[in-house]
Formats: C-alpha cells, structure tokens, sequence
C-alpha cells in the first residue's frame, strides 16, 4: 500500500518543487491572478493540469524507448529550438504592444482556463523534465514505470502542479510587490526565457554533434 502512497507523493513532489520557481506557468498564473482576481488565477492552474496528464504519461510510458532511441530525442529538441525562436519572438512583439485594457475586460472564467491550458500544452520543458527525473528515480527503485504505478504518479503530478499555482494565485498581491519587475514586463520575460532556450538547446545539440562525430 505504501508504495502505491509512494508514487503518488513522489510526483506531487517533483511537480509542486518542478514549478516552485518563476517560470512560464507559474508567471502566468500569478498574472492571471493579479489582472482578473484569485479565482481566474485558480482557473488558470486548473487548466494547466489537463496537459501535464499527457506530457507526464508520454514521458514515463516511453521513458525506455526514448532512452535507448536518442535519436527521437535530438529530433524532438531541434524542433524545439524552432518553436523557441517562434514564442521568444511573439512574446517581444506582444510585450512591445503593451497590455490593452478593453482585451484584459474579455477575459473570463474559461478563457482562464483555456489560457492555462494553452500555456500547459507549449511548455516543451515539461515532458524532458519528468523523463530525465522520473527515470532517475526509476534507477533508484523510488517508481516503478509500470501500471498502476505510473498513473498514480501522474495523479500526484496534476495536483502538485495544480497547487503550487494555486498558492501563486492565493498570494499574487504579496507575490507581486516582490517580483513586480518580472510582472512589469511580463512578456519581455517569457521572450527572454524562450530565447535563452533556444541558444541553451543549439549549444546542446552544437555539442552532442560534435561529441558524436570525434
């Protein structure tokens, strides 16, 4: 019994500790909360968890197939770099318009959770993040990627993620006196974010290429 408990703390963990930081979605959600109210940031957090539910089963579901098939992965991250380019690009566009006042007023409750769910699904962090950690914890004997076991891992990853954005949410007002520069300019921030991916994934592959061919 314990061990079915196990997983599903150990992906509660790796989710609520994986977005504890300032990130794409964790900015979004403390956006959402400040512009439109506690509970569309909430609506936000709760949208975020539908793509994780995929992301996290992709990732652990072929965790050995990705691992033996590097190839797969070298593809998957130069189309990455591209879709990079693309949103570092449009976030400096959107951050150079500026915040319209009549948009934020169409916001509501489901577009709250659509955009989370948006934002959820361009994340192409989220399955190389619990492929590489949940696959070190599977080396360790922590988790198991087998059924049941790997649902109740991503059970415990929807909730984890869920409520670190939800405390976001909560606390945006006093987030945001702390980090208002990272509000500010909110979009220049996702720019900057996706650029330096972008040149962090190229340099990665510059390498792998060059450490392949010596």
């Amino acid at each position: 019994m314990w061990f079915f408990l196990q997983h599903i703390v150990v992906g509660y963990l790796m989710a609520f500790l994986g977005l504890a930081a300032p990130g794409l979605l964790t900015l979004s959600a403390l956006k959402a909360a400040v512009e439109r109210g506690e509970k569309e940031g909430v609506k936000f957090a709760a949208g975020v968890m539908f793509p994780i539910i995929l992301q996290a089963h992709i990732a652990l579901l072929f965790a050995h197939y990705l691992l033996n098939h590097p190839v797969i992965l070298v593809r998957l991250s130069q189309v990455a770099i591209v879709l990079f380019i693309i949103l570092s690009i449009l976030f400096f566009r959107q951050g150079k318009k500026g915040l319209q006042s009549k948009a934020v007023q169409r916001y509501n409750i489901q577009n709250s959770y659509l955009y989370g769910m948006f934002m959820s699904l361009i994340n192409p962090m989220a399955v190389p993040f619990y492929l590489t950690y949940s696959s070190i914890l599977e080396y360790y004997g922590i988790i198991r990627f087998e059924q049941p076991y790997i649902s109740l891992f991503v059970f415990g990853a929807i909730f984890g993620a869920f409520s670190i954005l939800a405390l976001y949410a909560r606390y945006a007002r006093r987030l945001i006196g702390r980090i208002s520069f990272l509000s500010r300019n909110f979009y220049y921030v996702l720019s900057f974010i996706f650029m330096f991916l972008a040149l962090a994934s190229l340099v990665g592959n510059i390498i792998k290429y060059k450490a392949g061919s010596i």
